[in-house]
């Protein structure tokens, strides 16, 4: 007689089904896990700059006061406005009851995945947004013609780049919080640290969900990963696509202030912007719709809150 064989016994035994789904769709972007995030009443943050400094001049005893020390100081406006990003997740009544009556919820599952896809698509809007609507603002889009490094064609990354990188940001007096790159960028900073004979420094940093993570730093400042960010530059950023450079970016939080750095915004009503809204059922169809919808944008407070290295190649 002869064996039994796998075919025949697979037919009777069923295989362990892992519960949930494994997040295979990842972006590496740390940094967004330390945004600040505020809200705000009404229809958007108008901030006040200064543009020029009233008049003043150096004066000898018992001489006159002219025109040049009673020029008043100016000032522009800019308005911060949330944008939208939204997505619909529909299920099937009756795939919904099967699923149920096995032990997984699809509909909170597809829910789930959709919050996800709203989050991604924040995090590419604020690395490559037009800042023009529907579109976000992006670091791109925010960044004063003012906060870019030495104009070039083309440049490799070294360490006094990132050190007149870091000389732009003065918003905090001259503090920085976060410097972000690209994947392959950091690969390259890697490679400058072992050019000094040794490795690059890291520090353990406390992530806002309670765990930790080695992070790499330059001059103590944390270097964030970003995989959002565009590596198809023209030179000198003049655009995000087209070309094969990169920037690297430098800057601050705001502190809360709404005067120093950089910041997401929602409406206050609105918890992070963030709403889970029940559609109810098709009219035609057995399929519920859930509506997953983030009212934010992100905002630069003070145009010396961030800085730009352009025209990396490596």
């Amino acid at each position: 007689m002869a064996t039994q064989t796998l075919a025949q016994a697979a037919l009777l035994i069923q295989n362990d089904l892992v519960k949930g789904v494994a997040m295979d769709i990842i972006s590496i972007n740390p940094i967004f896990s330390f945004m600040p995030f505020t809200g705000y009443e009404g229809q958007g943050i108008i901030v006040n700059r200064e543009l020029t400094l009233g008049n003043a001049d150096e004066l000898a005893v018992g001489g006159t006061i002219t025109t040049t020390m009673k020029g008043a100081s100016t000032f522009t406006r800019q308005t911060f406005l949330a944008t939208k990003i939204i997505g619909d997740a529909e299920m099937d009544g009756l795939v919904q009851a099967q699923s149920v009556s096995a032990g997984v919820d699809q509909t909170a599952l597809e829910i789930s995945l959709k919050a996800k896809k709203v989050g991604r698509l924040f995090q590419q809007g604020m690395a490559t947004g037009t800042g023009t609507s529907p579109q976000m603002n992006s670091l791109h889009s925010m960044c004063d013609s003012g906060q870019y490094t030495t104009a070039a064609s083309t440049q490799v990354l070294s360490f006094l780049l990132l050190d007149e990188l870091l000389d732009l940001v003065k918003a905090k007096d001259g503090e920085v919080d976060w410097i972000q790159m690209p994947a392959r960028t950091l690969r390259a900073l890697k490679v400058l640290y072992r050019g000094l004979g040794g490795t690059m420094p890291t520090q353990v940093l406390k992530m806002p969900d309670g765990t930790s993570r080695v992070m790499y730093m330059y001059e103590d400042i944390p270097v964030f990963k970003n995989e959002y960010l565009a590596v198809t530059e023209t030179a000198n950023g003049a655009a995000l696509t087209g070309g094969v450079k990169t920037s690297v970016w430098a800057g601050c939080w705001d502190d809360g202030s709404q005067k120093v750095g950089l910041c997401g915004i929602h409406p206050a009503s609105v918890p992070g912007g963030i709403m889970v809204h029940p559609i109810g059922y098709k009219e035609t169809k057995d399929e519920e719709i859930w509506r997953i919808k983030q009212y934010a944008n992100i905002a630069l407070f003070n145009r010396k809150g961030l800085a730009r290295l352009t025209s990396l190649t490596n």
